[in-house]
């Protein structure tokens, strides 16, 4: 079946690969040439004295390398807006860069300062304009693909390799829909969470669970499985179960009499 929506020419994807390298190659160049250029000019120095130097080198690129990934975002890029739009579009072209530029800092060697420190965590994400505080802890390797669209509580804690994705992609049409999570919030390893969810204070996801686009997930509820379902941990038991264990209490009863 064929559509009047424009296709984007294969040129177009080289050209969008180019630039996304320069850019990238550019924002090394400008997190580490002063570092680089210190150290050189200090190569006399004592090897304890180059240590610090080399660690305080690292922490100052880090730092102008997540500014680097900002400033492109809010003054090359601008706003990124959810709701739905053709692939092909020219509102996707947004979306599109923003998401080359996450992927730049995922491959960075400064992955894990965003990750493990405070600092740097809460420059990125809200800089990048996400609604978080500084109490948001995240694990290794958690992918967060629209940082934009990621409302966060107090002490909200996500686990290694959790994925808070805000977009979805189906026939050529994307739609992007913001994830909110309320404070005291645990988010298990490996649990993904897809566009449109919102989840409640004091609420759980449990490891590997799959929480479907749209749910919504009560304050102080338990979810849990692919797809995800509310678990009920102290449920009480039906009048079936409390009879089936009066009988098994009788049998056991009868069996140990002499």
């Amino acid at each position: 079946m064929k559509t009047n929506r424009p296709k984007t020419p294969a040129s177009a994807y080289f050209m969008a690969d180019f630039l996304t390298i320069t850019v990238e190659v550019l924002f090394y160049f400008l997190s580490f040439w002063l570092p680089g250029y210190v150290i050189f000019m200090s190569k006399a120095a004592s090897f304890v004295l180059l240590l610090i130097m080399g660690i305080l080198g690292w922490l100052f690129a880090g730092f102008v390398f997540v500014l680097c990934i900002v400033a492109f975002k809010r003054l090359v890029i601008g706003e990124v807006k959810s709701g739905r739009f053709f692939l092909t579009s020219s509102r996707a072209y947004h979306w599109i860069a923003t998401d080359k530029l996450v992927k730049i800092m995922n491959r960075s060697p400064f992955r894990a300062l965003v990750n493990d420190l405070t600092f740097y965590r809460y420059l990125y994400l809200r800089g990048m304009g996400a609604h978080v505080t500084a109490t948001l802890m995240l694990g290794q390797r958690v992918v967060i693909p629209e940082p934009y669209l990621l409302f966060a509580g107090e002490d909200v804690l996500i686990g290694d390799e959790a994925v808070i994705s805000g977009h979805k992609v189906e026939h050529n049409v994307v739609t992007l829909e913001p994830v909110e999570i309320g404070d005291n919030v645990l988010i298990g390893a490996r649990a993904v969470i897809l566009p449109g969810v919102k989840i409640g204070h004091g609420a759980i996801v449990g490891a590997n669970a799959l929480i479907t686009r749209g749910t919504v997930i009560g304050p102080g509820e338990t979810w849990s499985g692919n797809p995800a379902r509310k678990v009920e941990l102290f449920a009480s038991k039906s009048p079936v179960d409390k009879d089936s264990d009066n009988s098994d209490q009788t049998r056991t009863g009868a069996n140990n009499e002499p």
